[in-house]
């Protein structure tokens, strides 16, 4: 999803899209396009990654 906004990471006014884990709608600068991910959520993990590790 994109859209025109306020960064809800930065505060830029810039065109935003939606993280796939939190929902939060960030600027290019604070997502990663290649997972999908904010900059908060990624924390060096992919999407990918996250959906094969096992929660005990």
């Amino acid at each position: 999803m994109e859209l025109m906004g306020i960064c809800n990471i930065c505060g830029k006014t810039a065109r935003l899209n939606s993280c796939v884990i939190c929902g939060r709608l960030v600027c290019s600068d604070c997502m990663d396009a290649r997972t999908g991910l904010c900059i908060r959520c990624s924390h060096g993990r992919s999407y990918q990654d996250m959906h094969e590790k096992k929660f005990e």
